[in-house]
């Protein structure tokens, strides 16, 4: 079962390319008071969804099973597509 690993820290790994994105199109107003907080929050969330990755790997290297993988899947997807429309609100 450890291919629900590798489908989650695939997940995580998008979501920090997206967030990454984010930050980059934030950058030009980011002198502003929203454009610091938007910079902000998604910093925080890249920086989450860095230290997620490194964690489902350790969970995967340590044997836990799909009790604990697909909840986290489930969770994942759900993360990616909240993230993924924060993406194309910042592209507007």
């Amino acid at each position: 079962m450890g291919y629900l690993w590798f489908i989650n820290i695939t997940i995580s790994l998008v979501q920090a390319v997206l967030l990454g994105l984010m930050v980059r199109n934030y950058m030009g107003i980011g002198f502003t008071r929203t454009g610091k907080i938007l910079i902000g929050a998604s910093s925080v969330f890249l920086v989450e969804s860095i230290l997620m990755t490194i964690t489902y790997y350790g969970w995967m290297m340590m044997g836990m099973g799909p009790s604990v993988a697909l909840p986290i899947l489930a969770i994942m997807i759900m993360n990616l597509i909240g993230i993924t429309m924060l993406y194309l609100i910042s592209r507007l």
